[in-house]
């Protein structure tokens, strides 16, 4: 069987960024604890876990940020690479909250943009995903930003502006983006166009659509991983037939006959650890 690890693989920067601001207050003793964190630091259950077994509070995603606060009364909360609103901020530090702060620094810079973009009076579009904690951080800055989940949402949108500012989350699709773009283009001819998917995203999508014919694809990560998801969708519109799985497990348990399979293709969303591409390819290799 010929199995072909397709680069770039490991965690990116933002995320290795954030694990390892996390891993730094762990070891500071003069930490005011307990140590929440609001929601997952990243979109993969293997970090989420080792951080539970290092004491860290972690509180349910299925609650607002606003709902996660309304339960700590004294500590240290740690915002996700993911981002949050400012006003997330602002309640926690009214309450006495010690912030660690681990948003991916791509991120910020969209909360930046989209902030200058409405003190300038412009109407702003985000192209996201409804209910991602990301798209969810930059739609609290303000009530006005317009999210544009599909192009059936531009269709109906009506704006006066024929100049709108619009940049959209960072795991998105390369490819579904500019079919958004080439849209906006056309309704809004002096739209402000920020593509902000990120390098890592684009990569390893990139990679994903250039690779070899194979018999199975094979993507692993998290099933809440946005740019996970997207890299199993680019891999099925190349037409290979494609599995998104967390770990070693689910490949065992899938009914897949690895043994009469010649070629596979290995790739892993930017959360996922490089340990765990790893196992599942030995254990190919001996199949």
């Amino acid at each position: 069987m010929k199995i072909n690890k397709i680069e770039p693989q490991g965690f990116c920067g933002g995320v290795k960024r954030a694990i390892n601001i996390v891993n730094e207050i762990l070891s500071d003793d003069k930490i005011k604890e307990p140590i929440y964190m609001l929601g997952s630091l990243i979109h993969n259950k293997f970090i989420t876990d080792e951080f539970k077994e290092k004491g860290i509070i972690i509180l349910d995603d299925k609650l607002t940020k606003e709902q996660m606060l309304e339960k700590i009364d004294y500590g240290t909360i740690i915002i996700s690479a993911h981002g949050v609103a400012p006003k997330i901020k602002k309640i926690a530090l009214d309450k006495g909250l010690n912030i660690v702060d681990t948003t991916c620094p791509y991120v910020e810079l969209i909360h930046k943009n989209i902030i200058s973009a409405i003190n300038n009076k412009k109407d702003v579009i985000y192209i996201g995903s409804k209910g991602h904690p990301e798209a969810i951080g930059v739609l609290g800055i303000d009530e006005k930003i317009n999210l544009i989940t599909s192009l059936g949402d531009l269709k109906n949108l009506k704006l006066k502006s024929t100049a709108p500012y619009v940049t959209n989350q960072t795991t998105l699709s390369i490819y579904d983006i500019d079919e958004f773009y080439n849209e906006i283009k056309e309704k809004y001819p002096n739209a402000i166009i920020d593509n902000k998917i990120c390098m890592a995203t684009t990569k390893r999508q990139e990679a994903i659509y250039n690779q070899e014919k194979v018999d199975l694809c094979i993507i692993v990560g998290d099933e809440k991983s946005s740019n996970t998801k997207k890299l199993k969708d680019a891999a099925i519109k190349c037409g290979i037939n494609t599995i998104l799985v967390s770990s070693l497990d689910e490949i065992k348990k899938s009914s897949l006959d690895f043994k009469n399979l010649k070629s596979i293709s290995i790739s892993s969303g930017a959360s996922t650890p490089g340990y765990l591409v790893d196992e599942i390819i030995d254990y190919l290799k001996r199949c």
